[in-house]
């Protein structure tokens, strides 16, 4: 029935179904605090506000017939007015609250007959009291004693049996509000009880609902999942119903016979990609061939080393001399320092009389600044007459003295300046001495400048070895670029088809088909034992990107054990096989395309590490006659080696090669 019921929708239900619960509860906890609210307030009304004014009312007549009593019986005229003043003021305060009682809500109807009886009492009782106040006042006790006994005591009776029925009323009023509370309470609880358990009932019902429809399918999901991503693609998955889980697990479905078709089809390449390994593989026997070509220039190059070892040796000679002249040249500048030193002390002793003489000056400005002061002092007091003439005189002693302050300044800055005037021409002639050592060294320099001219004269000499150097080497690099070349692409792709197929073979084993299916293993495939590859044959044309960094592309024999491994069979040359060295220069083969850089590990470092010891290999000639010697068994342990050994590091390959290898994957993945 709820096969195909949308997830969607069963979530909308299980939420709206959740949302009626909760607003039910929060309608019926309304409805019980209203009620409850209600109740406090007509309890609230009955105990406290209207059953306080009435006996608030009635002690306030008792407290005034008390006054009365009081003011009836004082001693002085005084105290009985004062005694009547207060039971007037206590009986207007019991009619306000008896008022007070009258004009709040009345409790029910049934109650009226009682409040009708308490008012009249009440009135009645209020003017009895009234009048024995009106009589005490008038100090007529026949009167007083005549309302009192009579009027008031029966008044004072019907009230109190008023007033306790009222009261009597009001409490069973008030009992009856806290019952209706404690029944709608007992009422909730049992509400609220049988809510709860609908509930409980309704969570229980939704999580079997949804268990059903949505975490029993999820979970199943995840299971086809983790199989999947194991690799076991032999469960069958079935989208029993049209909803969102059915979509999944139709695209799950989907996605299973997806795999099944990319992983059986990889497994099938495997095996044609070990067939082109083995195809490549014997292409690296050709390296033997070059290396008599190398042996001629291997001679030339020493020749030439030898030259350039005699002119290397005069530049030696040349050169321990330019250090014993450039010591001399070191002390010379050393007293040209020495001289700058002196001229640097004896300006800095100048800079310090300079200092003084501003020193000096600035006590000379404050001197004729205070003159001008004691002047114009002296101007005022000359302007006064008479006996006022002493001030004059004060003021002319201290213009004089000043003065003489200056005078002597002066003297002190005449010394210094002369003082001065003595000390440059002292720094004159130290700079003359400076001068002259500069000289000296100017001429130390030239000397160093003509054998530095022989020096250079020297190193075109060797320029000219150098360039011998070259041409030898340019020789060689011909003949070592073709055979780098060649071993470079055959041993790359050799090594790199081999090294994928292991690779793709690994990654698609863990993939359990229906079926069964076998799974290749690379690794046990003998290449080149099940037939014999033709000898691959290189152009004699230099190719213009194959510079000698590929001869000078160090080997390092430390990275893994593969190498060096790998590297043993090349110590001796290797023979081609009898069958394919004959013919092997008329019908040169095109050499395939080598695979990605990254992927020519094992194949490409045991090719190329030959091409770097060049000063071990100092008998090229013997090793190229060895090679045609060697018996063809030599011929298989390349292989072998190359199959036993694990993947190594990535080895190092020009910009050209790399273009190939980028434009070989560029085809695997196509594939």
């Amino acid at each position: 029935m709820f096969s195909n019921f949308k997830v969607r929708t069963g979530l909308l239900l299980v939420l709206s179904f959740m949302s009626i619960l909760a607003l039910g509860v929060t309608v019926l906890g309304w409805y019980s605090v209203k009620g409850g609210s209600a109740d406090i307030k007509n309890l609230e009304r009955v105990a406290l506000h209207q059953l306080q004014d009435v006996r608030k009312a009635y002690v306030g007549v008792l407290r005034a017939v008390i006054r009365i009593d009081s003011s009836i019986n004082a001693i002085s005229a005084e105290t009985a007015r004062t005694e009547a003043q207060a039971a007037t003021t206590l009986l207007a305060d019991a009619r306000k609250s008896f008022a007070s009682y009258q004009g709040s809500p009345k409790l029910t109807e049934n109650a009226k007959q009682a409040e009708t009886a308490l008012a009249r009492d009440f009135a009645a009782y209020a003017a009895s009291v009234e009048n024995m106040g009106q009589a005490a006042a008038a100090n007529d006790q026949a009167k007083y004693l005549q309302i009192k006994t009579q009027d008031a005591t029966q008044a004072s009776a019907a009230l109190i049996r008023s007033l306790e029925a009222f009261e009597t009323y009001a409490n069973g009023r008030s009992d009856s509000f806290v019952t209706a509370s404690e029944q709608r309470a007992r009422m909730m609880d049992i509400v609220l009880v049988a809510l709860a358990v609908l509930i409980v009932l309704s969570i229980v019902g939704s999580y079997m609902f949804l268990n059903r429809q949505l975490l029993r399918p999820l979970q199943r999901a995840g299971n086809l999942f983790d199989r999947i991503a194991a690799g076991d693609l032999t469960q069958r998955v079935e989208a029993r119903s049209n909803n969102e889980i059915g979509q999944l697990f139709a695209a799950l479905r989907r996605m299973q016979e997806s795999l099944t078709r990319t992983v059986t089809a990889v497994r099938t390449g495997v095996d044609e990609i070990n067939v082109g390994a083995r195809e490549i593989s014997a292409g690296n026997t050709d390296l033997s061939s070059r290396t008599e070509q190398q042996a001629a220039s291997l001679e030339e190059t020493a020749a030439s080393m030898e030259e350039l070892a005699g002119t290397v040796r005069q530049n030696a000679d040349n050169a321990r001399q330019a250090n014993q002249l450039a010591a001399s040249s070191m002390e010379v500048a050393q007293r040209g320092g020495s001289a700058v030193s002196e001229v640097v002390g004896t300006m800095q002793e100048i800079s310090a009389s300079s200092k003084k003489i501003s020193e000096i000056v600035s006590v000379i400005d404050g001197i004729a600044f205070q003159t001008n002061i004691l002047a114009l002092n002296a101007a005022v007091e000359a302007a006064r007459a008479g006996e006022q003439g002493k001030g004059f005189a004060v003021v002319a002693g201290e213009v004089r003295s000043l003065a003489q302050r200056s005078a002597q300044a002066a003297k002190e800055i005449k010394g210094l300046i002369e003082d001065s005037v003595s000390k440059v021409g002292a720094g004159s002639q130290q700079v003359e001495r400076a001068g002259a050592t500069m000289q000296e060294i100017v001429q130390s320099v030239k000397r160093v400048t003509d054998i530095m001219g022989e020096i250079s004269a020297a190193s075109q000499e060797q320029s000219t070895g150098i360039e011998q150097v070259n041409r030898a080497v340019t020789q060689m690099d011909e003949v070592t670029q073709q055979n780098a070349a060649l071993v470079e692409e055959a041993a790359a792709a050799a090594g790199s088809l081999q090294e994928q197929a292991v690779k793709l073979a690994e990654a698609v084993a863990v993939f359990r088909l229906q079926g069964g299916g076998e799974v290749i293993d690379v690794r046990s495939r003998q290449i080149g034992a099940s037939r014999q590859a033709p000898r691959v044959g290189v152009s004699n044309e230099r190719p213009p990107e194959h510079k000698p960094a590929a001869v000078a592309a160090p080997a390092e024999p430390e990275q893994a054990p593969a190498q060096s491994t790998a590297q043993q069979p090349l110590k001796r040359p290797v023979a081609l096989p009898s069958a394919t060295a004959a013919p092997a220069a008329a019908r040169p083969a095109a050499v395939r395309p080598a695979t990605t850089g990254h992927s020519a590990s094992a194949g490409a470092k045991p090719a190329a590490a030959p091409l770097t010891p060049r000063a071990g290999r100092s008998k090229p000639a013997a090793g190229a006659a060895a090679s045609h010697a060697a018996t063809p068994a030599a011929s298989t342990e390349r292989p072998a080696a190359r199959r036993e050994a694990p993947p190594a590091a990535e080895p190092t390959l020009r910009p050209s090669a790399t273009r190939r290898n980028q434009s070989a994957e560029d085809d695997w993945e196509s594939f």
